[in-house]
């Protein structure tokens, strides 16, 4: 008997049914799901339904909650930013071992031929940041009427991501080589 026709009753009986020229009769096979449960699972949608319809027409579902509209949207931006697609297309390691001494990992691969996980994840993590100020200062920071505490948050935004677009641009100096310089036009020297 091939070995792929183990699974199958019907391949077992016709193998009984060749060698030992018995018989072994009709096949039952019983439905997956039995009529009382049929029902039951109908029932329960029926009321399922009405509740879901109510919440559905005061508008409070989980559709409606902008809270989880906005992780959505935060997790949708980081796993861009992140290069996470790359990675799971390319099947790409979070981290490799070191050639010189094994006992350690290495997370930062320097060179452009090869992108890491957590290469991506933590340039990700810095877009993330820079972006999330940059909604609280547009969305959150104008409703707070005190002007010193507005500049002081400001100031605080303004430095964070200065420091995160540093290092993000520091790490794509180190890995690739390529120097990024300040373009000043000739008239402003």
């Amino acid at each position: 008997m091939e070995a792929s026709d183990f699974s199958r009753a019907e391949s077992m009986s016709d193998f009984i049914e060749s060698r030992s020229k018995l018989s072994a009769g009709p096949l039952h096979r019983p439905p997956i799901v039995s009529k009382k449960q049929i029902a039951f699972i109908t029932v329960a949608i029926l009321i399922w339904t009405s509740f879901f319809l109510k919440k559905l027409i005061a508008g409070n579902t989980v559709l409606h909650d902008k809270n989880i509209w906005m992780a959505g949207a935060i997790f949708v931006y980081f796993f861009s930013v992140s290069g996470a697609m790359f990675n799971i297309i390319r099947k790409m390691p979070m981290f490799l071992v070191d050639r010189n001494d094994p006992s350690k990992l290495v997370y930062f691969y320097q060179g452009s031929g090869m992108q890491l996980g957590t290469e991506g994840f933590a340039v990700g993590f810095l877009y993330t940041i820079v972006g999330l100020l940059l909604a609280f200062v547009t969305h959150v920071l104008f409703r707070v009427k005190n002007r010193t505490i507005q500049r002081l948050t400001m100031i605080i935004v303004l430095l964070v991501s200065f420091l995160a677009v540093k290092q993000v641009v520091f790490l794509d100096n180190w890995k690739t080589g390529y120097g990024i310089h300040a373009y000043w036009p000739s008239s402003w020297m």
